[in-house]
């Protein structure tokens, strides 16, 4: 592509992404008047960059005659071409202003009660305070599922979901490897019990699963029954119920992501072991959101606020072992 052309009638050079957009508006209104008034220029003007496009590319872009104008075999073809490049030229620049604008408005947020009290909550005094001019709309998930089609279909602007993300066509981004802690109250276990020590103490499951968990360490696997009376469909349930010396609970760690277990009345149990239940599913935590060629700022920055307070958590959670 050749560079700019000098306009005789300006006396400046014309802009051969003007050219695109004469190209464009001049084809979808069939006259050089009509893109002279949809580009706010003179039909002149219009005229001119029509030339130097036709310069540039060595042949005529429009067939001319008394009943208007008529694309050419290579105007049209060239018209399909210049339509991308614009899109792509638009949407770069949209992008580039938005990661320059200041997050603001008001952010939708979806997540399950759990994930809502043990990982958003804590987040947002900071948040609120970085980012004076968003507002939060918090709005309640199931405990347990797909939250894909509820946030399509409820307008959020972002859900915080559990597990790995199902391919619905969103766009997710990891916030913290979850892992699976055995919590039960302080003195309950002794410190250095095994999983067969944990036999025929009262365990608490959650609602509808199979009542083992697994303990792994060194190539070895320890089936370890959850011989309790209660179960519960909330993690937060299980959590209180532990704390009040019902049993152990297996709890995804995510849960202590802002108050250490001790806070909670609870002391993580076999932290030498990985333990899973017997499905051995993710309790890793994702953002989710809708695809979009520019991600909004103020999307972005609850997504960043995530992932550092999953940073921070890893970091001390090193620093323990």
């Amino acid at each position: 592509m050749r560079g700019p052309a000098r306009g005789a009638e300006t006396g400046g050079d014309v802009d051969y992404v003007t050219c695109l957009r004469v190209l464009v508006a001049t084809a979808d209104g069939g006259s050089l008047s009509r893109a002279a008034g949809v580009l706010h220029m003179t039909v002149s003007s219009v005229s001119r960059a029509i030339t130097v496009l036709e310069q540039d590319l060595g042949a005529a872009v429009f067939n001319r005659s008394t009943r208007g104008l008529h694309l050419t075999e290579i105007g049209g073809r060239f018209l399909a071409r210049a339509r991308d490049i614009l899109a792509e030229l638009d949407d770069a620049r949209a992008e580039a202003a938005s990661l320059n604008a200041a997050p603001r408005g008001r952010l939708r947020v979806l997540a399950s009660p759990s994930v809502g009290r043990a990982v958003i909550a804590p987040l947002l005094p900071g948040f609120l305070k970085a980012y004076p001019d968003i507002d939060l709309d918090l709005r309640s998930g199931p405990a347990g599922g797909d939250l894909s089609h509820i946030l399509i279909e409820s307008g959020a602007d972002i859900a915080v979901v559990t597990g790995r993300p199902p391919d619905s066509g969103l766009l997710f981004r990891p916030v913290l490897t979850g892992s699976w802690w055995l919590m039960a109250p302080p003195g309950r276990v002794p410190a250095d019990a095994g999983p067969d020590d944990l036999s025929g103490l009262p365990c608490l499951a959650p609602s509808g699963q199979e009542a083992e968990w697994r303990c792994h360490r060194g190539g070895r696997t320890v089936v370890l029954p959850t011989t309790g009376r209660i179960t519960a469909d909330s993690p937060d349930m299980l959590r209180a119920l532990a704390a009040a010396g019902a049993g152990l609970a297996l709890l995804p760690d995510w849960m202590f992501l802002h108050a250490a277990p001790g806070e909670a009345g609870l002391e993580r149990v076999l932290a030498d072991w990985r333990i899973t239940p017997a499905a051995d599913e993710s309790c890793d935590l994702s953002a989710l959101y809708p695809r979009k060629k520019v991600v909004p700022p103020k999307t972005r920055a609850f997504v960043t606020a995530l992932g550092a307070a999953g940073r921070a958590f890893d970091a001390r959670m090193i620093c323990l072992k």
